[in-house]
């Protein structure tokens, strides 16, 4: 593969239903051009304090916020097919509702290591959109730390002490700097010249300003939506939804949906519920037996 020269900053927040709608576009394009593309992500902070919010184009502001955003997560979903729980809205509606929180656990996660810190993110939106986890909360976010295999005392140092914050703050100038005012928001650059993608937008939208911008120099690696390979991609990326296997391997989404149900059905994967959906997976093995006057290990 050749070296990057295209960039993609990502103009985001966890609890942004769109970005989540957008991750199999997202994953589409680095199958397809690996590391000639380079991604980094910018958080925006979508609501510094849901009691004094208001987006009247979305119906989103007032003492039913929590309802609102739950209607408008499932009607997005219905539209961009990635699964979500709204019901996350009702079990925090008595609280105060920030994204500023989870935007900074990003920070602290990607203090430590920037790839992770994107594989962070992932887990970030699975969480909040799919799996009913309040991910403004502290022991949330350090839940799902955990689980990624992060240095817990670095990276609650790293939120208590405000080196995240600081982060966070200059990611909200660069926003700021940019005019991105919506989620998502993409800056598609060569080095020389770029262009500021506003709101959801399909791969061919990408694939088109990639090809500008790169003068048809990437190498594109051809995809074949079959089982071995359907496999290989979960095995790497970990919990996808039908649509993204859909939308990385251009396959019919019932199609799809076929596919990954007869695979669960043959224990290659395992299937989920999230909310309104299901998010397929590997099977998790049990640990090996292993007898040490023998040195032979079993399952």
């Amino acid at each position: 593969m050749k070296n990057p020269v295209i960039d993609i900053v990502s103009y985001t927040d966890p609890y942004c239903t769109w970005c989540w709608g957008s991750e199999p576009i997202l994953r589409k394009i680095q199958e397809v051009y690996g590391e000639q593309i380079r991604f980094r992500f910018v958080m925006g902070g979508l609501v510094e304090d849901m009691r004094k919010f208001n987006d009247p184009g979305a119906g989103i502001g007032g003492k039913y916020w929590y309802k609102q955003v739950a209607d408008h997560w499932l009607e997005a979903s219905n539209r961009h097919k990635m699964p979500v729980d709204e019901q996350v809205y009702y079990d925090i509606k008595d609280k105060v509702f920030s994204t500023y929180p989870a935007c900074i656990a990003f920070e602290a996660a990607r203090l430590q290591d920037e790839a992770l810190g994107i594989l962070y993110l992932r887990r970030l939106r699975e969480g909040a959109a799919a799996e009913r986890k309040a991910i403004q909360r502290f022991e949330v976010q350090v839940e799902l730390a955990a689980g990624l295999g992060f240095d817990i005392e670095r990276f609650t140092a790293d939120i208590q002490s405000g080196n995240a914050d600081i982060l966070f703050q200059e990611d909200l100038q660069e926003c700021r700097n940019k005019g991105v005012r919506g989620f998502p928001t993409y800056l598609v650059s060569n080095g020389e010249n770029e262009v500021l993608l506003r709101g959801y937008n399909s791969y061919e939208t990408f694939n088109s300003w990639i090809h500008e911008l790169s003068t048809d120099q990437l190498e594109q690696k051809t995809l074949i939506g079959d089982s071995p390979q359907v496999f290989d991609f979960i095995s790497r990326y970990g919990k996808s939804a039908a649509i993204e296997i859909a939308t990385v391997f251009d396959l019919d989404f019932q199609h799809t949906e076929t596919l990954l149900s007869g695979m669960a059905d043959k224990g290659l994967i395992v299937a989920k519920k999230a909310g309104n959906g299901l998010l397929y997976s590997l099977p998790k093995q049990a640990a090996p037996e292993c007898n040490s006057e023998t040195g032979m290990c079993s399952m």
